[in-house]
């Protein structure tokens, strides 16, 4: 019995081709166990356009009219009549100050001022007086000249009581705390009952209408960025973008941070607040009709940047100069022109002669 099935096996093997071997019972062609591989691919166009080169920072928003607003006069705090979030227009009164001491001083300085007044008055008429005796021989020179001597310094005294009242009516006006401009309660330090002296700070104001835009870049960009480049600017998370220009460059270098400031002057577009972050970015250049492909076309190999080129049904690889990357698009300022047809999906599974197969549909 088994030599009945070893012939059958001898038999069976001749029977199969140079081109044939026996898998499970049946004859396979070898061949095309060894067919090579195509590679799916889509495929793209080098183009033209204009690449703007970014310089992408982070921005802060300034408020150049926001004021801190500090007491003038030492006094007890008797009243506030704002909190923070308050909107308040130029010359609402913020907070009211005791007015005890200030009326005071005032009161004594009307009184000085009339008694200097008074005073100067009479001494005035005895000048007058000597001067006609004078002039009949009645009162000596010396006299006369004391006399007016004496109207000068009591003039002066005037002079000095007036200029004391009115800074005793000023420190009585100070007891009334009033916004300097439009704008907006910050901070509150302030409450009913504190006392206060000179130069505490009350509240802090910022108004909304203006702003100025910090936007902090490096040292090794200080050639780069100059007053008058655009500049696009938006707050996180938001669509609203902002299209204006440099203003001015800051003309130090941080000795920390080793950067300097660009600064915008602007109006508010509407929901910006003084001390929020700003997201920049900063036009240095745009490179005109540059060569540029899909960032999926460049593949990193050992030899550099290299993309794949049509040529029939395989591909040619193609070491290329890269440049300004710009959403999703690579400049090509080497090795490429416009108009080739390039390998886009499933670049990075080829290599130079490999052979493609390019998928319906696309271009």
């Amino acid at each position: 019995m088994n030599r009945i099935i070893l012939s059958l096996l001898v038999v069976m093997l001749a029977s199969c081709g140079d081109g044939e071997s026996v898998k499970d019972g049946k004859a396979t062609d070898i061949k095309s166990q060894h067919a090579v591989r195509s590679v799916k691919i889509t495929t793209v166009k080098s183009e033209l356009r204009d690449i703007e080169v970014i310089e992408e920072a982070l921005g802060r928003v300034l408020d150049p009219a926001a004021t801190t607003l500090a007491a003038e006069v030492p006094a007890r705090v008797r009243k506030v009549m704002v909190d923070i979030g308050d909107k308040v227009t130029k010359g609402d009164l913020l907070a009211q100050l005791d007015t005890s001491d200030m009326q005071v001083v005032v009161s004594t300085a009307e009184a000085n001022l009339a008694r200097d007044k008074a005073q100067a008055h009479a001494q005035e008429r005895l000048v007058q007086r000597y001067r006609k005796l004078a002039e009949d021989k009645f009162v000596s020179t010396t006299m006369l000249d004391q006399a007016e001597a004496q109207l000068i310094a009591l003039q002066k005294s005037v002079k000095a009581a007036k200029a004391q009242l009115r800074q005793a009516k000023n420190n009585l006006e100070r007891t009334n705390i009033t916004a300097p401009v439009a704008g907006i309660i910050q901070q509150r330090w302030v409450a009913s009952g504190d006392y206060i002296g000179v130069g505490k700070p009350m509240f802090q104001l910022v108004t909304s209408d203006q702003f100025v835009i910090s936007i902090t870049i490096p040292e090794t960009k200080i050639h780069s960025v100059k007053a008058g480049i655009p500049v696009r600017m938006h707050l996180p998370g938001s669509n609203q973008v902002i299209s204006t220009f440099i203003n001015d460059v800051t003309p130090m270098i941080g000795s920390t941070s080793n950067a300097f400031e660009a600064r915008v002057k602007m109006n508010n577009p509407g929901n910006w607040r003084p001390g929020g972050s700003v997201i920049a970015e900063l036009i240095i250049a745009t490179h005109k009709q540059a060569v540029v492909v899909p960032e999926e076309c460049v593949v990193l190999r050992p030899a550099g940047e290299v993309v794949y080129i049509l040529q029939g049904k395989k591909v040619e690889a193609r070491t290329v100069h890269i440049g300004v990357r710009r959403e999703g698009y690579i400049e090509i300022t080497n090795g490429l022109s416009s108009g080739v047809t390039l390998a886009a999906t499933g670049a990075p599974f080829l290599s130079d002669g490999a052979s493609i197969q390019v998928q319906a549909g696309v271009k």
